[in-house]
Order: C-alpha cells, then structure tokens, then sequence
C-alpha cells in the first residue's frame, strides 16, 4: 500500500491523473483507487478537470525522485551532475531499496518554492505571486507558469501573464524564484498545457534563433572539454584547429550573455565572422574596464 501511495505521489508530480490511469497502472479496480486515494488528505477529485490532483501546491510529501530532478541543474559540474544522476537512476531501478517519502516542511524555503512551481506547471495551474524586482516595490502578478530554468545555480521561472495580471497580458518573461514570495494557486485550468521544452537561462527560453561564433585559444578549449561545457545545448562544436583552438557557436537571449563570457574570458576568447557584432561587445567591455579603473583609482 505505501508503495503505490509513494508511486500516486509521484505521477501526480508530473501532472493531473484520473482514476482509470491510475486504476490501469496497478492492475487494480477503479474502486480500489478510490479507496487509497481517499485516505491521502494531500490529494482531491477535482470536478472540473474530471481527475485527481494536489489539493495545494506544496503537498506534505514529495518522492525522492522529483527532489533529484529539481536539484540536478544546480549542480554546475557536468561531472558530478553525472553521477547524482547515476545514483538517482539506481534508485529508481531497485526495487530493493525503498526510500521514504520525504516531508516538504524538512526543505529549503528554495526548494518548496521550486515544488510548489513544478506542481503548477504540470498540472495547468495558474499562480499569484508576489514579486519583488530590482529596485522595484512589492508587486502582484498572475502567472502561467512554463518552466524552471536555471543560470549559474539560480533558479528562474519562465512564464506568461495571465489576463488577470491586466497589465502585460501574454507577454514572456523570466521571474528570479528568490523574489517571489507567497505563491498561492488561482484556478486549474484544462485542456492547456503550460509545460514548455526546450532549456532556458535567466533570459527567457533558448531557441537558437541568435547566435554568435566564437573561437577559443588552446588553453581555454582544454578547460570548457574538461569540464564537459561542450555537452550543454547551448553550445555547439564546430572545429578544432592544428594548435587545439576551438570554433564552436553559442546561442544566447540576450547580448549580455555573450558580454559576459568573452570579458570573463578576454583575450582568450573571440567573436569571429561578425565584425559588427564584435565591435559592439568589445566597446561594452570595454566602457566596463574604465569605469572600473576608474573607480579604483578614485577609491
């Protein structure tokens, strides 16, 4: 029983079920899932929808593996992302070992706004939200809610206004999740889904529409294959040269992601094949070092 308890916790994880679903995947009567579920208070049948879902955002028990999916991108290290998925996979596989549920109070104010954000992008839920920008007061926003994204090990979610909101309506953004306070549920909706694929950053979604080729001396080559940077989908090997330098093509949202790599980078990383474009970001950096040399010298 607590096993398909824990295994109803899960699927519900991923989105709203009705009770044939459930009912099909244990080999049991409609009734008898009737009778389990009954027994969770964390769960409802929710007319509208025609189907069970969480009866608040932040249910009193999450299974242990949507706590792996949740907290993987945070792991910057491709290495070591590696392996926690190794070890989540095993797991997940055997069938020996089996871990508790585990209660959402014990987590990170962080993390039960991440489950409370997942819960809503899967299963259509519309959010209120109060969010505090930078430099900005306290505001109100109503949010459909698409998808968490992560950018250097913060978590942003990417969303659109809903027509509640009455400003902005429809429009995409990306909301920083340590601003956002009090995030409670406003209607479930059907027949929609909020869900969006693809990977994001704190720009908004990824959709390789906008790129730049870059080329990277030896040296910073050798450190973006050893840490595996070349496995993320937001770049793209093209070549190496005689002398271990690299072209690849990096897609970005906004010019600032590219700012930032080459300065962090600079001399060892170049724009090649788009003079204009190369132009731009190099007077930008640098504005950046005199306004930095600047500050110094009058520190």
């Amino acid at each position: 029983m607590q096993e398909r308890i824990a295994t109803i916790y899960e699927e519900l994880y991923s989105g709203v079920k009705n009770k044939h679903y459930f009912a099909n995947k244990f080999n049991v009567t409609t009734k008898t899932i009737e009778n389990t579920i009954a027994k969770i208070e964390d769960i409802i049948y929710d007319k509208k929808l025609s189907a069970y879902r969480f009866a608040t955002l932040l249910p009193k028990y999450i299974h242990h593996n949507l706590v792996v999916r949740l907290l993987q991108n945070s792991i910057s290290n491709e290495i070591a992302k590696d392996d926690f998925l190794t070890i989540s996979n095993i797991l997940k596989e055997n069938k020996e070992i089996l871990l508790p549920m585990i209660p959402t109070q014990v987590l990170s104010s962080l993390t039960k706004k991440l489950i409370m954000l997942e819960v809503a992008i899967c299963s259509n839920c519309i959010i209120k939200v109060e969010y505090i920008g930078n430099k900005k007061p306290m505001e109100i926003k109503y949010i459909k809610p698409h998808k968490i994204n992560t950018s250097e090990n913060s978590y942003y979610l990417y969303g659109s206004y809903d027509e509640q909101n009455k400003n902005n309506i429809g429009e995409y953004r990306s909301f920083a999740v340590n601003s956002m306070h009090n995030i409670t549920p406003v209607e479930w909706l059907k027949g929609e889904k909020f869900f969006i694929e693809g990977i994001g950053n704190a720009y908004g979604m990824i959709t390789k529409e906008k790129f730049v080729t870059l080329k990277l001396t030896a040296s910073a080559a050798n450190y973006f294959k050893r840490e595996r940077q070349f496995s993320k989908e937001q770049y793209d090997f093209i070549l190496e040269e005689a002398d271990g330098a690299v072209v690849m093509k990096m897609y970005y949202n906004n010019l600032q992601e590219v700012i930032k790599l080459v300065q962090q980078w600079m001399p060892y990383i170049c724009i090649e094949n788009n003079p204009n474009l190369a132009q731009k970001v190099y007077r930008i950096i640098q504005k950046n070092m005199d306004v930095l040399l600047k500050n110094y010298e009058e520190a």
